[in-house]
């Protein structure tokens, strides 16, 4: 009698805590409550991700409208001419032929790479982003070599002289080369890299087509109205979305700002940028 009551005892009595049965449906429970906490996230950053991509994509757009438009008559109507009754415009020299060529390129790789990312490409975007490497110092090169060129024709713009107008563009080369290089070396941080591959677009690039669009009627105002509209785009997306700027905003845009026509015009109204132009020129 004694062992068949011990053993009723120990039967009924609840097992202690630390001799449970592993319950085998715990495991796979804690996994799919993983699963739904990492989807859920992902849910939640999905239209804020689809938003930033629709930003940088229109951007895109609106950069290469603002070239094609800028450079036109100058430029993009030379194959249209035959075809179409168009004022000639101006013959230009094999080098200009050459550094249009290759920007245009640049504006429609630019183009493709954020539709790329907005479509969710990403190992194409990584693959065709290595182009950049061979991008960004040719358009230095050919870019300094331009504003030489012109320079040597005694192109003045709206500036008083040409030593003035060549500090002011030959400037466009260093902002874009440094802010599109600090945008390649972080490129494993995509938010920081999408923000600085614009700035170097919208800093170093669209300010000579901003010029050569009709804003251009309203003065040198006008002009600067509209190369700040493009540059405060991203940060003031930023504060809506964000409520916050990104650093790579920050940084880049007090680069950007200390890079503007006030610190050209102090350095072009020196004697000694006057001579190493004149020197340039020769």
């Amino acid at each position: 009698m004694i062992p068949t009551a011990l053993s009723r005892a120990t039967s009924a009595a609840p097992p202690e805590h630390g001799l449970q049965t592993p319950d085998p449906q715990r495991p796979s429970a804690e996994i799919r409550e993983g699963k739904s906490t990492r989807n859920s996230m992902q849910a939640a950053q999905q239209p804020h991700s689809q938003s930033d991509h629709r930003f940088f994509l229109t951007m895109a757009i609106l950069a290469a409208a603002t070239v094609i438009v800028g450079f036109f008559p100058v430029y993009f109507q030379k194959p249209l001419e035959p075809l179409v009754h168009l004022a000639p415009s101006p013959k230009l020299a094999t080098l200009l032929l050459i550094h249009g060529a290759v920007m245009t390129a640049y504006i429609v790789f630019y183009v493709l790479q954020t539709a790329l990312a907005t479509a969710g490409r990403k190992t194409l975007h990584m693959t065709l982003g290595w182009a950049s490497l061979a991008f960004i110092p040719t358009i230095a090169i050919l870019g300094t070599l331009a504003v030489i060129y012109g320079a040597k024709l005694g192109h003045k713009q709206v500036w008083p002289d040409l030593e003035t107008n060549a500090i002011i563009n030959i400037f466009d080369v260093p902002v874009f080369t440094i802010l599109a290089t600090a945008a390649i070396l972080l490129r494993a941080k995509p938010e920081s890299h999408r923000r600085l591959m614009l700035l170097s677009l919208v800093a170093g690039i669209l300010p000579a087509a901003i010029a050569r669009t009709p804003v251009i009627r309203l003065g040198p105002a006008g002009v600067g109205v509209t190369i700040f509209a493009f540059l405060l785009a991203g940060p003031v997306y930023d504060l809506i979305t964000r409520r916050r700027i990104h650093p790579a905003y920050l940084w880049g845009l007090l680069f950007v700002v200390g890079s503007m026509p006030p610190t050209r015009l102090a350095i072009g109204h020196t004697q000694a940028w006057h001579h190493f132009v004149d020197w340039v020129i020769r």
